[in-house]
């Protein structure tokens, strides 16, 4: 079957053929799948060029690309039951470095899988698993709760919004989160344009503005979801008690502990879980990455930080469904290719200049 994947870090992408996965190699729990589409994220590149991963985790290779998915069950375990049957069509994210979705057919964990709604397209579906996934962890460690009448209606920063990320991290604070107010940072011109579409309230140009500036006269954020490294430009614009999440800046031993168990990752590098899982490794894990310095200066508003780390889940990817079925959540895609021009792909993305997601379909 066709499929892009590399051999080792750092080394170079292949379009090529692996062995097709069959019924055969299936246990209970997994499900077979003709992958219809998928989506592209930094993620994808950056566990390829190393990164943290390689000093928690033993990768195993050769190591096929992508997390994000959309596909037809084709196969079920023998013997075993379930919640899914040939013909389903489902969605979502691999857990943990279990990926593989650039490939013509894919084993994935059945407990991360929902149906697609019929009235979403494939290529939506593949664009929303890991940014919509990631989002919803990072707002509920701001304090948000969804689908609550009763909870105030928050105001909420989104940098970065015309990324795979902040594009949907908008749609989730207006619609999932019912925020009376998003903020959020863009260039001027097309990615502007975008975030408005998608509900953004006040755009800073953060090319000629500080978001500093622009807010210190204005009501503070309760909730500060960073998406581009910006963090501390944030943090005077937090109102107290609030929370601010970043997935670029300053990592937290607690969410790379949290990534660990809920992806049910075993190959951990030997001494990594008994040191982050101390109080001792934790809090010099939390000093080297910037993450105590952060919270030592909101600790003054009583503030919370915290970093997260987005992985399969398919209680999160229910909610995800259900707003994409009722029109509050539409995937935001840059440019859709076919599978045989992979690489093509990857480039684009590793190039930074994508509004939205890059989307890869399988004829």
């Amino acid at each position: 079957m066709l499929h892009i994947v590399y051999n080792s870090v750092l080394c170079e992408y292949i379009v090529g053929q692996l062995p097709k996965p069959t019924k055969d190699d299936l246990v209970p729990g997994k499900l077979l799948l003709k992958v219809h589409a998928s989506s592209l994220n930094p993620a994808d590149y950056k566990q390829r060029s190393g990164g943290v991963t390689r000093f928690l985790v033993k990768q195993k290779f050769p190591m096929v690309y992508g997390f994000d998915f959309v596909g037809t069950v084709v196969g079920t375990p023998k013997g075993a039951e379930s919640g899914f049957s040939d013909s389903d069509v489902v969605f979502g994210m691999v857990k943990g470095l279990n990926r593989g979705s650039l490939a013509e057919y894919m084993i994935v964990d059945e407990e991360i899988c929902v149906l697609k709604p019929e009235n979403v397209k494939d290529i939506d579906a593949a664009s929303v698993p890991l940014v919509g996934i990631t989002a919803v962890k990072a707002f509920r460690k701001c304090g948000l709760r969804e689908y609550d009448p009763s909870e105030k209606k928050p105001r909420v920063l989104v940098t970065g919004g015309a990324g795979g990320v902040g594009s949907c991290a908008i749609q989730l604070a207006k619609h999932l989160y019912n925020a009376s107010f998003v903020a959020t940072t863009a260039s001027p011109g097309a990615k502007t344009e975008l975030v408005k579409r998608l509900g953004a309230d006040h755009v800073v140009n953060y090319r000629e503005e500080s978001i500093e500036e622009v807010f210190k006269d204005e009501p503070p954020f309760d909730a500060i979801f960073d998406c581009v490294g910006d963090v501390y430009k944030t943090l005077s614009v937090l109102a107290p008690g609030g929370g601010v999440v970043s997935i670029d800046t300053a990592p937290t031993a607690e969410s790379v502990m949290e990534w660990v168990e809920e992806s049910g990752v075993t190959a951990v590098v030997p001494g990594v879980k008994g040191f982050l899982g101390s109080s001792i490794g934790a809090a010099i894990f939390n000093r080297l990455s910037g993450a105590t310095k952060i919270r030592n200066i909101l600790a003054k508003k009583n503030g919370i930080y915290n970093s997260v780390i987005g992985t399969g889940n398919g209680r999160i990817m229910t909610i995800l469904a259900k707003e994409m079925e009722n029109d509050r959540l539409t995937g935001v895609i840059d440019t859709v290719y076919p599978l045989k021009d992979g690489l093509k792909a990857i480039a684009h993305i590793e190039s930074g200049r994508t509004a939205g997601k890059i989307v890869l379909i399988v004829e």
